[in-house]
């Protein structure tokens, strides 16, 4: 993970970007994007990282998920189609 979204090493001949701020939300980086004109003059942008959100809502009502399906043991029993007979 590079911190501010881009980091030169190699007597700045190699540049690392990190394009994901707030990696997996575990960390607080910014992401980082680079354009490179006809002169070969980079420039960067950065992706600041988003305020941190608490990862599990415990006892909340609406978390905002969608419901879990129910498991086959708790579906009624499907109805046999009657296409075809007469």
């Amino acid at each position: 993970v590079v911190e501010d979204g881009y980091e030169f090493f190699a007597k700045r001949q190699l540049v690392t970007l990190f394009s994901a701020p707030n990696y997996c939300g575990e960390f607080d980086n910014a992401g980082g994007m680079m354009s490179v004109d006809e002169t070969l003059m980079c420039s960067f942008q950065i992706l600041k990282p988003s305020e941190k959100k608490p990862k599990y809502q415990y006892g909340a009502l609406n978390t905002g998920r969608p419901l879990t399906p129910p498991r086959a043991a708790n579906l009624p029993p499907q109805t046999q189609s009657k296409a075809g007979k007469k």
